[in-house]
């Protein structure tokens, strides 16, 4: 082999190895922007979770706010009894009176 094919040898897989860095760097840059661009959206994407977590929150507390009714509801009901069962005692004591 002589000098000039050497250094065409050379050069030639100078070039290639070029190319390959040059791809590979591509490839890399890509990638980053594409892991960027994923990180832009989780952010906006988390966001709006946050939001609609705050916005639905008032949602979750209307099973507490039944429960508290259902039992103001038996309150009532257990009053109304005794109320009746007290009017009904003062009307029998009445009538005796008489």
């Amino acid at each position: 082999m002589t000098d000039a094919e050497l250094w065409a040898a050379w050069r030639l897989g100078l070039i290639a190895g070029g190319a390959v860095v040059g791809v590979a760097a591509a490839l890399l840059v890509t990638i980053w922007l594409a892991a960027r661009r994923i990180l832009r959206e989780a952010r906006r994407a988390l966001a709006a979770v946050e939001a609609i977590r705050a916005h639905t929150a008032p949602i979750w507390e209307l099973q507490t706010s039944h429960e508290v009714a259902e039992q103001l509801h038996a309150t009532v009901l257990s009053l109304a009894a005794r109320a009746e069962r007290l009017a009904a005692a003062l009307g029998g004591a009445a009538a005796l009176r008489r």
